[in-house]
């Protein structure tokens, strides 16, 4: 695998796209990871009774699909000693069980500053199966240059 470094790093370049299936047990381990045993999250059954958010299934955690929709930069750039200086994010729809999350990430600004102080910034982007937009976020990133 070929590190990525500042200079290789082009204006609308698209980076891997990462895909995540959500089941249960994926939302039941972020409850444990995250310490958040909120019902909406971790009880189908009540989730079933009150009919929840009119589809009546859990939703799994904002931040399950922030995680998913960071790996696209990770997964990208960490192994050449990139990182992540800054994150921001929106949720815009529920994700739940069942759901295949696709996220995806191009490179939308280039910043080049004095040396070890040059970043670019990464569009986020979460959708389920359906298309439907998740998610959205932006990520800061220094590379190597």
């Amino acid at each position: 695998m070929t590190s990525v470094t500042f200079d290789s790093v082009i204006l609308d370049m698209k980076l891997p796209d990462v895909v995540r299936k959500v089941d249960q047990r994926v939302i039941t381990q972020n409850a444990v990871a995250s310490l958040d045993y909120n019902p909406i999250h971790v009880n189908p059954k009540w989730a079933k009774e009150v009919n929840l958010l009119g589809k009546g299934t859990t939703i799994a955690h904002g931040m399950c699909t922030f995680a998913f929709m960071t790996s696209v930069v990770t997964d990208w750039c960490y192994a050449g000693g990139g990182f992540i200086t800054r994150l921001e994010s929106k949720f815009i729809h529920p994700v739940r069980p069942g759901d295949t999350i696709t996220c995806s990430g191009v490179v939308s600004e280039i910043h080049p500053r004095k040396k070890g102080q040059s970043f670019v910034v990464i569009e986020l982007g979460a959708e389920n199966q359906t298309g439907t937009k998740v998610a959205v976020a932006k990520a800061r990133v220094r590379l190597p240059e």
